[in-house]
């Protein structure tokens, strides 16, 4: 594996046109390439693996992300790390006075110097704090992208979602706060509208809302519900289901292998195989309680590591009966899983290779940005797809996240 570990090169699908992308991405690379170069990776690749998302890796959190965007874009000179907070708070107060930008898009009694400092050491923030800071940093709107993308990891700008047009259309135009709130109230007294003949682009990507005139033909269309943003027309969700399928595919398969069943002479299919199934299979390192159900997140000393996130029975059913909507955790799961199963006994190198062509077609037609290795179960996943058994490696090292508190 060493002397393939400088073909392993994020550098050529990552654009280091900013500092904060290059230097998180960059060191980020580099622990990446030493864990998997280390002596002991092929051996003890499961302890070496959990030791570094423990005790070694950075979490680069949403505030170190915001101070490296205003580092660079107030063309601060000194060293990074000799600037102190109160110079980011004082720039960012400054920039949210002169755009007219209120401390909050809801009412509230905190000031703005407690609301910025807060902002600039949260490990994360919510979707609306990111849409305030574009209106009051004057980010333009691939800006606004790359922090709920990158940095929030969420979805991007939800086109289905009349307030969130609106604001990307303000960005777009570097149009203001006060700009944002008159186009919404304009939109709450428009007619909807489900005869909209652009409406093939809205999926294709070939959408064009450059004029007002376009983006209230377009929010219309919205309006009319024609669109529901967790309906089957999601292309997240069309991705999602697909995937399920093969993944209960290759479980109804691993149970048709099955010394016992095959006394039996059970046929199984994919319809036999319940979100339970799914979740026992791809959750089989996480320990469950007396219920059987897995146990709490919060008891995982990699909690935070992995966003809080596990692929239970019950996000499954959620997701199908929209309820929650597809993130990109969902789509990179269940893609690691098919490929560490198609693929369990090809070259390690090979089958990462593979996954990643595979998942960035994916995100990339969700509209999700590309795998992003400072994220640490990005990270943790493309690890254990270098090891000899991916999906083994991926149970044991949730394991020791439990036993170890």
């Amino acid at each position: 594996m060493k002397n393939r570990m400088q073909d392993l090169d994020f550098e050529q699908t990552v654009a280091f046109d900013r500092v904060e992308d290059f230097e998180f991405t960059r060191k980020a690379v580099q622990r990446f390439r030493q864990v998997v170069s280390l002596e002991g990776f092929e051996d003890e690749d499961a302890d070496v693996i959990f030791h570094y998302l423990y005790k070694e890796m950075e979490l680069v959190s949403f505030g170190d992300h915001l101070k490296r965007y205003i580092y660079e874009r107030a063309g601060l000179e000194e060293p990074f790390a000799d600037v102190t907070q109160d110079i980011y708070r004082d720039i960012v107060i400054e920039s949210f006075h002169e755009t007219c930008t209120p401390k909050s898009m809801k009412p509230t009694s905190t000031k703005l110097t407690s609301l910025v400092n807060n902002w600039l050491t949260q490990a994360s923030v919510k979707r609306e704090t990111v849409f305030l800071l574009g209106f009051g940093l004057r980010m333009s709107a691939d800006d606004v992208s790359d922090f709920l993308t990158r940095v929030l990891r969420e979805q991007d700008f939800d086109f289905h979602n009349p307030e969130e047009v609106i604001y990307w259309y303000c960005y777009f135009k570097q149009y203001g706060y006060h700009k944002a709130e008159e186009l919404k109230n304009r939109y709450s007294g428009l007619e909807p509208d489900e005869n909209y003949t652009e409406a093939s682009k809205v999926f294709s990507g070939g959408l064009c809302l450059d004029s007002e005139e376009k983006l209230f033909q377009y929010l219309a269309y919205v309006k009319a519900g024609t669109d529901d943003p967790m309906s089957e027309k999601s292309q997240a969700f069309q991705e999602f289901c697909r995937l399920l399928n093969r993944a209960k595919e290759i479980i109804a398969s691993m149970y048709q292998g099955d010394e016992e069943e095959k006394e039996r002479g059970k046929v199984w299919k994919v319809s036999d195989i319940s979100d339970s199934d799914v979740e026992k299979v791809i959750c089989s390192g996480i320990p469950v309680n007396k219920m059987g159900n897995l146990k709490k997140m919060s008891a995982s000393i990699l909690a935070k590591h992995f966003s809080q996130k596990r692929f239970s029975r019950q996000r499954i059913n959620s997701i199908m009966n929209h309820k929650f909507p597809v993130e990109r955790f969902d789509l990179i799961t269940l893609e690691f899983f098919i490929v560490s199963q198609e693929m369990q006994d090809d070259d390690p190198y090979s089958r990462y290779r593979h996954f990643l062509e595979e998942i960035q077609a994916i995100l990339h037609k969700c509209g999700m940005s590309e795998i992003y290795i400072v994220n640490p179960y990005e990270c943790f996943l493309l690890m254990c797809l270098l090891t000899d058994c991916p999906l083994a490696v991926f149970a044991d090292i949730w394991e020791m996240s439990y036993e170890e508190m």
